[in-house]
């Protein structure tokens, strides 16, 4: 019942440039504000069109917990990409399309294989993996005096 009204009307508004242009003319669309997503009972559709969230803890949440997400196609969403239940969009026709899909069927389970990139394990695994540098690296870094740098940055975030 509550996706009657995105079903039924036309997508197609403009968005609004200023808070005053925004109460003349709202866009058709409820926001709830920040609110627990167990309070929220079933739902199976979650939006990020964020493009600066570093962690996106809640597009990861969104996903282990077997939900759609829709998100831009972006860098900083790369990672979510390769999940079945992550739609990426890059303009309005691709995010419509998205949620009309999202709304229409029912999220693939996720594999033993996908379910374990949720835990801590393959967490501290990409998290070593993007950390590593090469020899090379290291060299050049060493050459550089950037090592040196490293070193007194983590002594004084240590000592911190």
């Amino acid at each position: 019942k509550k996706y009657e009204l995105l079903k039924s009307s036309s997508l197609e508004f403009e968005l609004p440039k200023s808070f005053h242009e925004l109460r003349k003319k709202p866009i058709p669309a409820n926001f709830r504000g920040p609110v627990d997503h167990a309070l929220l009972g079933k739902y199976g559709v979650f939006v990020n069109p964020s493009v600066s969230e570093v962690l996106c803890t809640t597009t990861f949440e969104a996903l282990a917990m077997g939900k759609f997400v829709i998100i831009p196609v972006h860098e900083s969403n790369k990672f979510f990409l390769k999940f079945p239940n992550c739609l990426g969009y890059r303009n309005k026709w691709e995010f419509a399309a998205s949620l009309r899909w999202a709304l229409t069927h029912e999220p693939e389970p996720l594999t033993q294989e996908l379910a374990k990139s949720f835990t801590w394990e393959a967490a501290t695994d990409r998290l070593i993996k993007s950390s590593a540098i090469t020899r090379r690296e290291a060299t050049q870094r060493a050459m550089l005096g950037t090592a040196r740098l490293d070193e007194r940055i983590a002594f004084f975030h240590r000592e911190l």
